[in-house]
């Protein structure tokens, strides 16, 4: 087997991933049947990744009984701790709190050292230290559960008082963060608001200020990654010392760039996208100090054991696994293309022949370069339930080739900053930076625009499709006939498309969304929606987002039902206010749906009939003169005995009512609960579980 260091690295990385996600009970038969496996297949060539599954299950157990189950026995106690403010931090909800991550550095008078998040604590800066008196809490089953365990933190906390201001940290990594906040500075001395947010995101990784239009925009277009500091990044900013080849400067040029691609690790913070890029690029760096061959894959498998060995989380990072992803689409593109070049051979010409041919040829890598590190990361962002953009491969062609040109006038911004002297030219560099910046949104906005940006795929169906093509493309390469997939996978993929759209029409999507005690609900339809309003402007604010991940739907009606509704800019949406309706009322909506509408001053009611399945949503407590048999009742803060569920749909892990039910089915679905619904065909829940009452 060739490239056995990548296989065992990608199996090591894998097996910590589902060990993450997989009850503890589940790690000894899986590491069981991997060693049986392990044992039967010794000779062949699958013992690599096997080796590499197995010991990845290992560790993570070793892990969680060394690190993390000693910190989780925490969780439910108040105790007396000093912490540090970590260089997360940022404004909370209640003025003059932080929230953000603490390390914990003593416990009840002992030293420690683990991290825990916390919403609401008293601090003015990264750095802080103070005493305080917190209760500590398990991490709440939601979809940024993965992402703290992935940077080392285990438990949650809630201020509870008792501050007592100690000496602030001289940590290293706090000075670095001075450093970077100054760099900032620099760049918004320099430029306008919005070229200088978005090159600080580029280039030193600072996030936190850049506005959400400017988010939206590249997220919504395909190119998010360019925000967030990874590995082609460390690559282009490296690339500016690759100067002199000659064998007396080669091995002193790659200590610096080492050096600096180690500050330059610190400097970003160490997030867990850096750490996996700066690692490759400087095991790279050794194998060729060493004058050994370079291989991508087996630096990729190797940074994949070294940070799975420093945290048996960090594989559940985004960031972690779709650089990983992205690495073997560009892999899969190059040897594609190679494939092709031997079955086309270049025609020996001279002048413009010559050029227009290799032109084809680089504009064919660079299409299918785009195209399969989009399709490479498609199923991790599908498995975190992020939004797919159809244009991402036009965008990348159009945009990533100005991020070198964007790093480096941003780098001799900074270097020209330090000599007052040369404030003439620095104004220069920083005007054309604000013009290449300018264009780049510019662009980006334009292409987040056409049509097809927003794709919603439904995700079961989708990973279905690619592991098929992915199971296509391991037959072809057996075969040695790669060449032959690219025919193949297109027409898979058109097939899929068909099949897809014919399954996915008259389905219906009910989905819960918003503050976790009071949800609204969306209904969606063949791409059109109605929303079933409660709360307020952060309701509001999810419903949009909501909608935003799912292709923007058109919404044909919200139903406001609260009983005293606050003022809400709700747009060009056509709004119906339950409390100006009548008693009952009953209208068609969407395709074959119907809508019926209960109001009386204890509460108001709405409920969706989708053929023979009726799902309900109510404001307040209605009473009525008979009660209403529904399938499913989409519950808030209370229930009524004027509604009668087959099975009670909620948010919250304790609802208040708990007490109160007789023998309904209650499933609990934290974030985004859905419904999907085949008329007079099935109903099936998506991302609950069944609640146990207390």
């Amino acid at each position: 087997m060739k490239r056995k260091l990548a296989w065992f690295g990608l199996a090591f990385a894998l097996a910590e991933l589902f060990a993450a996600m997989m009850p503890p009970l589940v790690l000894v038969p899986a590491a069981a049947l991997f060693g049986l496996l392990l044992f039967l297949y010794w000779r062949r060539e699958i013992r690599i990744p096997l080796l590499g599954a197995v010991l990845g299950l290992l560790f993570f157990a070793a892990y969680s009984l060394v690190i993390v189950f000693p910190v989780q026995k925490l969780a439910g106690q108040t105790v007396q701790c000093t912490v540090e403010v970590d260089t997360d931090a940022q404004a909370s909800y209640q003025e003059g709190y932080l929230r953000g991550t603490l390390r914990v550095i003593a416990c009840n008078g002992k030293k420690t050292d683990f991290l825990v998040v916390c919403d609401s604590f008293p601090g003015t800066k990264p750095g802080e230290c103070f005493s305080a008196e917190w209760n500590l809490m398990p991490l709440e089953e939601d979809a940024y559960r993965m992402s703290y365990q992935s940077q080392g933190v285990y438990l949650r906390a809630e201020y509870q008082g008792g501050y007592s201001a100690q000496p602030d940290s001289n940590a290293f990594r706090f000075r670095l963060y001075e450093v970077r906040q100054n760099l900032v500075h620099i760049f918004q001395r320099w430029m306008p608001e919005e070229e200088s947010e978005l090159e600080v995101s580029m280039l030193l990784g600072e996030k936190d200020g850049l506005r959400d239009s400017i988010q939206d925009a590249f997220r919504t277009a395909g190119v998010s990654h360019l925000l967030a500091v990874s590995g082609l990044h460390v690559t282009l900013l490296c690339g500016m010392f690759s100067f002199g080849r000659k064998r007396r400067f080669l091995r002193p040029l790659i200590l610096l760039r080492g050096a600096l691609v180690v500050f330059y690790m610190f400097l970003t913070g160490l997030p867990v996208s850096v750490l996996r890029a700066g690692t490759v690029y400087l095991i790279a760096l050794a194998g060729s100090f060493f004058w050994q061959p370079v291989d991508l894959l087996t630096s990729t498998g190797a940074a994949a054991v070294l940070l799975g060995i420093q945290n048996a989380y960090a594989p559940c990072d985004l960031g972690f696994q779709l650089s990983f992803c992205a690495v073997v689409g560009v892999q899969g593109a190059g040897a594609l293309v190679r494939r092709e070049k031997e079955k086309i051979p270049a025609k020996e010409s001279e002048g413009v022949k010559a050029k227009a041919f290799a032109l084809f040829w680089w504009g064919a890598e660079s299409v299918q370069v785009a195209f399969f590190a989009s399709l490479a990361t498609l199923p991790a962002l599908l498995a975190h339930g992020m939004t797919t953009s159809g244009v991402s491969v036009v965008t990348n062609l159009l945009v990533v080739w100005m991020l070198q040109p964007a790093l480096q006038l941003g780098v001799a911004m900074l270097a020209l900053s330090a000599l007052p002297m040369l404030a003439p030219v620095l104004h220069m560099v920083a005007l054309l930076l604000t013009v290449w910046l300018r264009l780049m949104i510019a662009i980006v906005t334009w292409c987040a625009g056409l049509p097809m940006t927003r794709v919603d795929l439904p995700v079961r169906y989708t990973l279905l499709v690619l592991c098929v093509m992915a199971v296509l493309a391991l037959f072809f390469w057996r075969l040695q006939k790669l060449v032959w997939y690219l025919p193949v996978a297109a027409i898979c993929a058109v097939t899929a498309i068909v099949l897809g759209t014919w399954a996915q029409r008259d389905v219906v999507r009910v989905s819960m969304v918003g503050a976790v005690n009071n949800p609204s609900t969306v209904c969606i339809q063949n791409g059109r929606a109605i929303v079933l309003f409660r709360g307020g402007q952060s309701n509001w604010s999810a419903v949009q987002t909501y909608l935003e991940e799912h292709a923007l739907p058109e919404i044909t009606m919200l139903v406001d039902l609260r009983q005293n509704p606050s003022e809400l800019d709700f747009g060009d949406v056509a709004v119906v206010k339950a409390e100006d309706c009548v008693a009952y009322s009953s209208e068609p909506v969407l395709d074959d749906l119907v809508l019926d509408l209960y109001h009386n001053g204890s509460g108001n009611l709405a409920v969706i009939g989708v053929g023979d399945r009726r799902i309900a949503v109510m404001a307040g407590n209605i009473e009525l003169s008979r009660p209403i048999a529904v399938d499913v009742l989409c519950a808030a803060g209370a229930l009524s005995e004027s509604v009668q569920a087959e099975t009670i749909l909620t948010c919250t892990a304790a609802p208040a009512w708990q007490g109160k039910t007789q023998g309904e089915t209650i499933l609990y679905g934290a974030e985004d609960p859905v419904i999907t619904i085949r008329p007079d065909i099935s109903m099936i829940f998506e991302e609950v579980e069944p609640l146990a009452l207390q």
